[in-house]
């Protein structure tokens, strides 16, 4: 007899673990094939040229990357984890220096891979002065103030320069400048000093050896400091003065009087003005002169004038006009180019040289905002790079645009899954349903009935295209997107609304399909279709918004379209930084407008109020005119809470049907609870009263809270046990989890709270949890909660995964004696509990979400390593025995033996893909009750399908269409000719 081993038995489990769970990996030709992946960069700071078919880029979100000029693909991509607070590049590489920890790097520019690293200790750090950096490969940095460091090609210190700090001027300012050998660095000046004056040190490249220290002389009335090629700009009172860097001769112009021939001179004045050019050129001899003023109709205006150097005096060149934006500039040699908004559809590209001639760019400034960065990167051929304040990368040449990019993709703060209208539902276009009152009444049946027999008879024109795609899909999977083979540059680039007015956006079949609507920190709002590779179908720029949040307040139905309602931080001209609300129509992007003309006169699409939003939720109820769900706000310095829309008909039905049972909880900034229901006050007002607050003590510091899935559906009540009994689930729609942490004891504790009563339903605390190097994230769903953290117990040290489940008693079949759940009974809930061991540590958590709840669920979790792991539920599961041979109950049960989580590249739904900085997931279902669809975003975005129990609900890819089409057709035929056949016999044995 054949003996089993401690270590067999594992294996042998571990194998009909993979048997049992559904195999997430899938075969190299289906990536892509449904899902996608879309590689950003981040709004772009700086940009340089690399070769003629690249350039480099900085961005705010700390990436340096290299662009392919000819399509914008991203060629190479270091993700920088510390903040990034210099980038300088020459033609041997890129010298970026990083903050926490203080470091140093050096890369080589045409792969990306870091070539040398120089880490500065503890107590040091780099300043603030700009790096400058050598065609080979030499740096020189300042370390704080007084320290100027030289790096060689290799990463070595070749010399060191210091220079005596000034302890009074805290905020001392520093410019390098290298030409021909030598190092000037500007010391501007104290503005405490009685004579205050710049100081030029000359510094030799070669030894670090100090040439000279020469005074500039100015007045106590100095203002705006520029450094133009060699030379140095500062204004005093009227006058503009400047002097060579290399030997001191000051010269000055009055301001009035070189601008008395423009038509804005009494705008330029020396407060207001600007200079603007650079130091990379020692041959540039030109600069733009601008400046800021405020007119009443208009606001915050603009004028520009371009100045060139002479040898003792400054002249005029063009006059750019007045505009709201002057943008940006910049310079290549002794050439200038600067954008220039002439109309809100339309840009002039233009130069200082007469040779070359303005560009004109169709660019819409509803759809990426005003231009804030523009790189020239050659003149012959002409190539721009452009960036706008919407986070928009547009790339041109001198006659169109060779591509673009839309970066705003790389900050979303928030995103919804938006279903789309049922086609044989949608009767806004075509059907009766659009007429008004007056026109139903004015038409006859008869012509009605003519009209609809003639809707139905053009609808047969599809007939034919109908019956072949079905043929024609008989050879693949039905799931596979058809005729929507969008490559991923395209879904990247920028929608410039050039196009004409497409179809009407329709669901499909299993609604796999549908638009993704985000909003962003930069002001944008932008929708993507799920089957056409996330590619843009429309977008929208709000100027002076930053949105964080997004509400879908209506979706698609019989003659009504779904809106969106896009909440963030705005700019009011009269009263400062406000809260904004922006209504729009979700397929079309444009303002909804309200038919109520009570609404329509008193809620424009786009609101800005005063009123400080703490808290945004979104009501169960509906307006009874609009259709759009209430959402209701809640300012807690004042304790008033909003409704929106606030229309007369939307505040009775909130009064009536919902105000009696609103209660909501609140989380301050100090992380203590507040438990609320709200009430009517004085003139029909609304009011949150307190009921309950939850103080956290002083050791104690809150660092997450859990929160119901937005659409989940429960299928099931209770739990099937192995022995055929039931544990009934504690489902209590009010049910949260806070987690807190005591830094000094190094541990954490987790409560389960009733958001309506304030009570504390389970608590449970965690010691020797690391929470300083390490985040806590939790998810919540149906009866149960996972939780995932860093534990230094010396029993089980890593990363590990608590689970809880909830039911209504702790013996099998036992339920609350009530028909209906209410946080006011006095009930506990039995809580079962188990931790596993977890091979990562992770970002963010998000869980699957099917059609009606059927489906075994996922948890979903955002790796730091780029990369989304779907892990099954049923390994979640706190009644997994301790046993090594599970009981003929626990396998009806389909119960494993306790272990830790698999470390499996299996389970990786993105696969080999590197998908940076996942911070949120979120999942929406579809018709298919197996599959759910899931959205992964952060710096990259990735959407998927997930499938935890398989797809029982479709045939498979492999299955053989055409096999089964040919036997129903072997069977017809063969039934066609053996029928008479039969039948003949029949007859004849009724004669024998």
């Amino acid at each position: 007899m054949l003996a089993i081993t401690k270590c067999g038995l594992n294996l042998l489990l571990l194998g009909m673990l993979y048997v049992a769970f559904p195999v997430l990996a899938i075969y190299e030709s289906e990536a892509g094939s449904y899902d996608w992946h879309h590689k950003w960069v981040g709004h772009p700071r700086e940009a340089f040229k690399i070769d003629e078919n690249h350039i480099a880029v900085y961005s705010e979100q700390n990436i340096i990357a290299a662009l392919n000029t000819e399509n914008g693909g991203i060629e190479w991509r270091q993700v920088l984890e510390n903040e990034l607070d210099h980038f300088v590049a020459s033609e041997a590489g890129i010298f970026t220096v990083s903050s926490n920890p203080e470091r140093a790097q050096f890369w080589n520019k045409t792969t990306g891979q870091l070539i040398w690293e120089y880490s500065l200790p503890n107590e040091e750090f780099f300043g603030n002065t700009k790096p400058i950096i050598w065609n080979d490969g030499q740096v020189a940095a300042f370390v704080d103030r007084t320290k100027l460091i030289k790096l060689s090609n290799k990463g070595e210190q070749v010399w060191s320069w210091t220079r005596k700090r000034n302890e009074e001027h805290i905020w001392e300012r520093l410019m390098l400048i290298q030409r021909d050998g030598l190092i000037y660095l500007i010391v501007e000046p104290d503005d405490k000093e009685a004579s205050p004056y710049f100081v030029i040190h000359t510094i030799d490249s070669q030894t670090g050896e100090t040439k000279s220290t020469v005074q500039v002389p100015c007045s106590t009335d100095y203002e705006d400091i520029s450094y133009i090629g060699n030379y140095l700009f500062w204004t005093e009172n009227d006058l503009l003065r400047w002097t060579a860097i290399d030997k001191v001769d000051i010269k000055y112009t009055s301001i009035k009087s070189l601008v008395s021939l423009l038509p804005t001179a009494d705008k330029f004045i020396s407060t207001k003005i600007s200079l603007l050019g650079n130091t990379e050129d020692p041959e540039l001899k030109s600069f733009v002169l601008t400046t800021e003023y405020e007119l009443e109709e208009q606001g915050i205006m603009g004028a520009s004038v371009l100045v060139y150097i002479n040898d003792e005096t400054l002249t005029l060149g063009e006059y750019f006009g007045e505009q709201e934006s002057f943008g940006a500039f910049d310079t290549l040699k002794d050439l200038v180019v600067y954008p220039i908004r002439t109309t809100s559809n339309e840009i002039d590209i233009r130069f200082s040289s007469e040779n070359i001639q303005a560009i004109k760019i169709q660019d819409n400034v509803n759809l990426s905002g005003q231009v804030n960065y523009v790189k020239l990167i050659d003149v012959n051929p002409l190539r721009i790079f452009m960036v706008t304040e919407g986070s928009s990368v547009f790339f041109y040449n001198e006659s169109s645009l060779v591509w673009s990019r839309e970066e705003a993709l790389s900050a979303i703060t928030a995103s919804e899954f938006l279903d789309l209208p049922e086609q044989k539902m949608w009767t806004q276009m075509t059907d009766e349903l659009d007429e008004s009152i007056a026109e139903q009444a004015a038409e006859s049946p008869l012509s009605r009935y003519v009209r609809r027999l003639t809707t139905h008879a053009l609808e047969l024109r599809k007939l034919p295209n109908w019956i072949i795609s079905h043929f024609v899909g008989m050879t693949g999977s039905i799931l596979k997107d058809k005729n929507t083979k969008v490559s991923n540059l395209e879904a990247q680039s920028c929608w410039l609304n050039k196009t004409e007015p497409s179809e009407m956006l329709y669901r499909d079949n299993f609604g796999l399909r549908k638009l993704l609507i985000s909003v962003t920190k930069s002001g944008k709002v932008i929708a993507q279709d799920t089957t056409r590779n996330g590619k843009i179908v429309w977008s929208r720029y709000m100027e002076n918004y930053s949105f964080n949040d997004l509400h879908v307040v209506r979706t698609a139905s019989v003659k009504l379209p779904p809106v969106i309602v896009a909440i963030g931080s705005a700019y009011d001209p009269l009263g400062g930084q406000a809260t904004g609300f922006v209504r729009l129509n979700a397929l079309t992007g444009e303002d909804f407008v309200s038919t109520i003309p009570e609404a329509s006169e008193f809620f424009e699409p786009m609101i800005i109020t005063n009123v400080g939003v703490d808290k945004v939720m979104r009501l169960p109820i509906e307006d009874p005119e609009e259709r759009t769900h209430l959402l209701t706000i809640y300012e807690a310095g004042s304790g008033r809470v909003y409704i929106y829309p606030d229309t007369r008909a939307s505040r009775q039905h909130f009064a009536a049907d919902f105000l009696p049972n609103f209660y909501f909880s609140y989380q301050d900034r100090q992380g203590n609870m507040q438990g609320f229901r709200v009430v009517e006050g004085y003139r029909g007002s609304l009011r949150a009263e307190p009921l309950w607050n939850f103080y956290l003590p002083e050791d104690e510091t809150s660092i997450g809270l859990s929160h119901p899935q937005p659409y989940e559906k429960v299928a099931s009540l209770g739990r099937a046990l192995g022995n055929r009994n039931i544990l009934y689930k504690y489902l209590n729609p009010h049910m949260f989890a806070m987690i807190t942490k005591n830094t000094e004891k190094e541990s954490i504790k987790l409560r389960l709270m009733d958001s309506v009563k304030g009570s504390v339903l389970y608590e449970a605390v965690h010691d020797n949890v690391d929470t300083t190097y390490n985040e806590v994230h939790i998810v919540q769903s149906e009866n149960w909660f996972v939780y995932h953290f860093w534990s230094n117990d010396v029993k089980g040290r890593g990363y590990r995964t608590v689970v809880l489940e909830l039911y209504e008693g702790a013996n099998e079949n036992e339920r609350i004696e009530s028909a209906n759940f209410s946080s006011f009974d006095n009930v506990r809930p039995h809580v079962l509990s188990s931790s596993f061991a977890f091979p990562y540590p992770v970002t963010t958590m998000g869980v699957t979400a099917t059609r009606n709840g059927i489906s075994t669920k996922n948890v979903l979790f955002g790796l730091p390593t780029h990369q989304m792991m779907a892990v099954n539920k049923r390994l979640f599961d706190p009644r997994r025995r301790l046993t090594e041979k599970p009981s003929k109950e626990d396998q009806e049960e389909q119960l494993f033996p306790y272990g830790p989580i698999p470390d499996d590249k299996r389970l990786f739904l993105t696969y080999s893909l590197d998908v940076a900085r996942i911070r949120t997931i979120i999942t929406s279902p579809s018709l298919l009750e197996s599959t759910s669809l899931v959205f992964a975003y952060g710096l990259d975005t990735f959407f998927t399908r997930s499938s935890p129990s398989r797809q029982f609900d479709v045939l498979s890819e492999d299955f053989s269409k055409i096999q089964l089409l040919l036997t129903i057709t072997g069977l017809i035929v063969g039934i066609w000719v053996t029928g008479p056949m039969v039948r003949r016999k029949r007859v004849n044995a009724l004669w024998k």
